[in-house]
């Protein structure tokens, strides 16, 4: 195999052109440098929140969900590397206690909107809590804040819809947000 390499070596730096050799080694470059960085690449850290105006019920709920590989990390820097998101049911409730401090609700009026936990759980390789509260009479502004996880990990994207009116609105929270808003359809009822 060394001969082999040794000839490869002889025959392209003897054989072959100056211009050709610079395109190659630059080709080469350019491959061992995607190989480099995209080995180096790990998954986008990311969580995803519905609210939704629930006609049926007349609720305001909200339904936070977290790749359960994440918040498996995240307990164990926030708590303890011994912390077992699966298993524990005392290490469940303090996630969702945390996620549940760092989601807020604020009116028009800039007035809490507070939220009953409804309850949380593993499923479908997802960890998911529950929140719900009567929906507020003459409310025509939602101001929301989603922050979960943004304190353990800068790059955590999280995404919130809001659902249950004339359309769905998007809205997505980086570290350098705090609070985003919508203005709600007048005619929603």
């Amino acid at each position: 195999m060394p001969d082999l390499v040794g000839h490869f070596y002889l025959t392209f730096h003897i054989n072959t052109p100056r211009p050709m050799k610079t395109l190659i080694q630059s080709l080469l470059l350019i491959v061992v440098a995607l190989i480099s960085t995209d080995s180096l690449a790990h998954k986008m850290k990311a969580a995803f929140s519905i609210i939704l105006f629930n006609e049926r019920t007349n609720n305001l709920e909200a339904v936070h969900r977290f790749y359960l590989h994440d918040a498996e990390e995240a307990v164990w820097e926030m708590f303890d590397s011994n912390a077992d998101i699966i298993g524990s049911e005392e290490t469940q409730q303090k996630f969702a206690d945390y996620v549940i401090k760092n989601f807020e609700l604020k009116d028009q009026a800039g007035n809490p909107i507070s939220l009953d936990t409804v309850g949380y759980q593993n499923d479908g390789g997802y960890f998911w809590v529950y929140q719900e509260t009567p929906q507020p009479k003459g409310l025509t502004k939602l101001h929301i804040k989603q922050q979960a996880l943004q304190d353990i990990w800068s790059q955590q994207f999280n995404v919130v819809n809001v659902e249950g009116l004339d359309k769905v609105y998007s809205l997505n929270f980086t570290s350098r947000d705090e609070w985003q808003s919508i203005t709600l359809p007048e005619d929603r009822h």
